[in-house]
């Protein structure tokens, strides 16, 4: 076996040690394979392409065949020796140490001797198979509370939210590279920009979401980042949340300490809210990076997420019978959630309201957990005229004509998603008045989808590729 001591495990000193040229005798071969303690030694042309092996066997044939010491290399070495190309997988090699064969020369495409791996040797699996990270983060669908969850609200009221996630995901790639530069490419918008490192990178209108994502985390290497969303802008659907989430997460990858649910959110949040001074409450981020149907309770002490174990048949019952609308308008997030943050947290008008929201919350939750969802579409509605009593700015004469459609054809309730204007709605249908609800929506031009539930939330990995980077 090689004494890992006599033989160092850098690469090219193994191959130094190992090799020698056809032109050395066979006096040459012995003394480097007594010198080396290796099972083999590997004789290479002028071009340092592997031509023959000589093994302590070979010698000793050669010594039978009364081949001289000061005869060349290639009167005595085995030309049907075994090697494995470069990239060959871990368990390949292992395999072949396990058949006896107790030492291998790895060759790269043009029979170059490379690599050699013997018992004491460990392979090192070629550079080039990269550690890349992925991310995907579901929309979300805010059912009620909304508007509760903004800190100069809960800070000394407590806030709740009732909250799901859809089948619709944020999505993000990342991999290091060897020096500081950053590349960025959003794929929806199109965009691509490139900075020679972290501190290159300033807020410009150009992508300054990934750049806020990113900030917060403070990547110590350089990398390349790809981004890209089954949500459209202004849809309504937390896709902002959602992205941060998905670069987060990507980044969260390369962590030897690494965050959990909460920090994530927590970085999302200060991403948008901080980084860029975006106007907005905390249950985006919670709701698309836990996932599923949870009850968010805020409070001046902790944020605190609690899943909802449902029943199956509820689960079922509720993907049959929820519609999303798309209005074909954005939503006017900014405009209406700064009127929301500014006004005062002690307005008599705003407490009645968040009283009223974590009521109708609570009934929700409850006909949830109890799989009972008689009334859970009035309720849907409700919050909905509660909002467009509080903020008249979340609805038009084109909306509510959108909603009355709705309701007329059979929905039982529903609200417009996010902060309102525009975006998606989601309709509660009546049992057997879904089908008259599409009907009676698309025969308006508008686009009506169904409702898949995600269970998961932030999803992120590692794998491996060989893909060139970008230039």
């Amino acid at each position: 076996m090689t004494d890992p001591a006599q033989i160092s495990p850098d690469g090219g000193a193994v191959l130094e040690a190992i090799s020698i040229p056809e032109t050395a005798s066979l006096r040459e071969a012995l003394h480097k394979l007594e010198r080396t303690g290796t099972e083999v030694v590997c004789i290479c042309d002028g071009d340092g392409r592997l031509i023959g092996v000589l093994s302590n066997g070979d010698a000793r044939a050669a010594a039978l065949k009364n081949i001289s010491l000061e005869s060349p290399i290639t009167d005595a070495m085995n030309r049907e020796f075994v090697a494995m190309p470069q990239r060959s997988s871990r368990e390949r090699v292992l395999k072949m140490l396990d058949s006896r064969i107790k030492a291998i020369p790895i060759i790269d495409s043009s029979g170059r001797l490379v690599d050699f791996v013997a018992a004491g040797l460990r392979y090192t699996h070629p550079q080039g198979r990269e550690i890349y990270a992925r991310a995907r983060a579901p929309a979300r669908l805010s059912l009620a509370g909304g508007g509760t969850d903004f800190t100069s609200y809960f800070m000394d009221h407590g806030g709740v939210s009732l909250t799901t996630t859809v089948l619709c995901h944020a999505r993000a790639m990342l991999r290091r590279r060897d020096d500081s530069r950053i590349i960025i490419q959003s794929h929806d918008l199109g965009r691509r920009i490139e900075a020679e490192n972290l501190q290159a990178l300033t807020y410009n209108g150009s992508i300054d979401l990934l750049k806020a994502g990113i900030t917060v985390m403070q990547p110590s290497f350089g990398f390349e980042l790809h981004v890209a969303s089954d949500m459209m802008p202004g849809s309504g659907l937390g896709g902002s949340a959602a992205l941060l989430a998905a670069v987060i997460g990507c980044f969260n990858e390369f962590r030897d300490e690494k965050l959990d649910l909460y920090e994530i959110s927590e970085h999302a949040f200060e991403a948008e809210r901080m980084e860029l001074s975006v106007s907005g409450g905390w249950q985006d981020q919670y709701a698309t990076v836990f996932g599923g149907f949870n009850f968010l309770e805020f409070s001046s002490e902790h944020n605190v997420v609690t899943p909802l174990r449902l029943q199956t048949s509820t689960l079922q019952e509720m993907e049959e019978r929820f519609l999303l609308c798309y209005t074909g308008i954005e939503h006017k997030g900014q405009q209406i959630q700064g009127r929301h943050k500014n006004r005062h947290v002690d307005d008599p008008e705003r407490i009645s309201f968040a009283s009223e929201l974590k009521d109708i919350a609570l009934d929700m939750r409850s006909k949830l957990l109890r799989g009972n969802l008689e009334g859970f579409g009035q309720a849907l509605g409700d919050t909905w005229s509660l909002k467009k009593r509080y903020e008249s700015a979340v609805t038009s004469e084109a909306l509510d004509a959108v909603y009355d459609v709705a309701i007329q054809a059979g929905a039982e309730g529903g609200r417009l998603l996010g902060t309102g204007g525009g975006g998606f709605y989601l309709f509660f249908t009546k049992p057997f008045r879904r089908y008259d609800v599409i009907r009676a929506l698309t025969d308006r031009g508008l686009t009506v989808g169904p409702v898949a539930f995600d269970a998961l939330g932030l999803q992120s990995w590692t794998s491996r590729g060989n893909e060139e980077f970008s230039e």
